[in-house]
């Protein structure tokens, strides 16, 4: 940040060019598959601006504005596909069905395409997948720094730290605040940083390496400043108390246009127990297809299946989990989830048109299943099922409960002028156990299954 900080102000003093573009975005949808009940109409309108900065290798991109949300009456889901949002609010002045948020993000970047250093509040996203088991954008922007390099001309390595929003209120400046008039408490700090190497073995053949670490209660832990070192012994030698997760993937590339790839996440493992019905495979795994130019010359394919077991993401000890505003950081469903995926896409002339379709489903991660996993599961409780038995005293050895979303989107997109993009789509939804909450399960009886057929449109303009 001081290197930013030394290069970024000198240019300025320079003279310079600077961009600056109003936005504005209206969508509608008569039965938003966000909202865990049936019609729900959406209004959502956005007014701000992007502003760009280039010169030399410095490049900064700023996006800000103001969001409001016209219609529900509650939060959306977190068991959809959408990036979640962060502090939405009902300030004085909305209706009592409106809410409104602010966007702020940014970009600041130094050095050409492949070799820089940086500094965001943005998304990440590594894998070769559609999802990512490891970084998504699932949890909204997030501030972090770090630097990308070409160790060789087959070999890149990137490297971040940066911060999540834990959730857990911090009780520390109670004796300094009022938290009864103060509507948002403080938060127990949870940062994050992670590196990764990507290593081409071939033209075919690409492998990459990962590695992620989320600890609390303190703001900055010198000893993950340490990029080329491995985490997991850092955090013995700290004391065992984060949280580390390791991943690799692998791609293909079966034809110029034929990309096969996989991806593998390790959470905790112990060899001895791997092939125990009790073992401690702690681990999610994925494989896709990404198909171009098949019958057309701009048209596309890509078919993905995701599974995460119960027990990843989660940490001994809650303020480590592998969360941020009560969002997975790694798979948009979570542990204890899967989902087949698959889209089609081709642009014919002006127009861009893809359908989509999506059938997930999560279960339950109650506070018993976190205690069992690491303190030994008591001899009266059976070996947890997946998808199948409720470790809890109370329930004993019923059978959980399963929440599953179907979702087919047909989605057709135009550029009407330079600056006016339009989109239309329709949406088709089964949802079985809609408000399902993993920590707090109720019975199927409890939960509705709502069926949606919803029509949208949106519109983009940028002045």
């Amino acid at each position: 940040m001081i290197i930013l900080f030394f290069i970024i102000i000198p240019t300025f003093l320079q003279a310079q060019s600077l961009d600056i573009t109003p936005t504005f975005i209206y969508e509608y949808e008569s039965d938003s598959e966000e909202y865990t009940s049936e019609n729900q109409t959406v209004h959502d309108f956005e007014a701000g601006f992007e502003g760009r900065f280039s010169k030399g290798k410095l490049n900064i991109l700023a996006c800000m504005g103001y969001h409001l949300i016209d219609g529900p009456l509650k939060r959306q889901s977190k068991f959809t596909r959408n990036q979640g949002l962060n502090y939405v609010s009902n300030d004085p002045g909305l209706e009592s069905n409106q809410q409104n948020y602010y966007v702020s993000d940014l970009k600041v970047q130094y050095g050409d395409s492949s070799n820089f250093i940086y500094l965001y509040k943005w998304n990440q996203h590594w894998g070769p997948g559609i999802n990512s088991l490891t970084i998504s954008g699932k949890i909204p922007t997030f501030p972090h720094y770090g630097f990308s390099w070409d160790l060789t001309e087959k070999i890149h390595f990137n490297y971040f730290h940066g911060q999540l929003i834990s959730g857990i209120e911090d009780s520390t400046y109670s004796d300094y605040y009022n938290l009864n008039e103060y509507h948002k408490p403080f938060q127990i700090s949870r940062n994050i940083s992670g590196h990764r190497l990507d290593w081409q073995l071939s033209e075919k053949w690409n492998i990459s390496i990962s590695e992620l670490v989320i600890y609390a209660n303190r703001s900055l832990e010198v000893a993950y400043l340490l990029p080329f070192i491995p985490f997991f012994p850092i955090q013995n030698y700290i004391g065992d108390t984060d949280n580390i997760l390791m991943s690799t993937d692998i791609q293909y590339l079966y034809q110029s246009n034929l990309r096969i790839y996989g991806a593998f996440l390790m959470d905790e493992w112990s060899p001895p127990y791997t092939f125990e019905a009790d073992n401690h495979n702690w681990f999610g795994w994925q494989a896709g297809i990404d198909w171009k130019d098949i019958y057309f010359q701009r048209d596309r394919l890509r078919l993905e299946y995701t599974w995460t077991d119960h027990r990843i993401y989660h940490h001994r000890f809650e303020v480590n989990d592998y969360y941020s505003w009560g969002y997975p950081v790694g798979f948009w469903a979570g542990p204890h989830a899967d989902e087949f995926y698959g889209d089609y896409s081709v642009i014919l002339g002006d127009n861009h048109i893809e359908i989509m379709f999506s059938n997930a489903r999560r279960g339950e991660f109650t506070d018993s299943l976190r205690m069992d996993q690491y303190s030994g599961r008591p001899s009266n409780i059976p070996v947890y099922e997946r998808f199948g038995f409720d470790n809890s005293e109370s329930c004993g050895d019923c059978i959980g409960t399963v929440e599953s979303k179907q979702l087919v989107r047909l989605s057709v997109y135009r550029k009407l002028k330079e600056k006016l993009n339009i989109f239309v789509q329709y949406s088709y939804v089964n949802w079985e156990n809609a408000g399902f909450i993993p920590s707090a399960p109720l019975t199927d009886d409890a939960m509705p299954e709502i069926v949606k057929h919803s029509f949208g449109i949106g519109l983009y303009y940028k002045y």
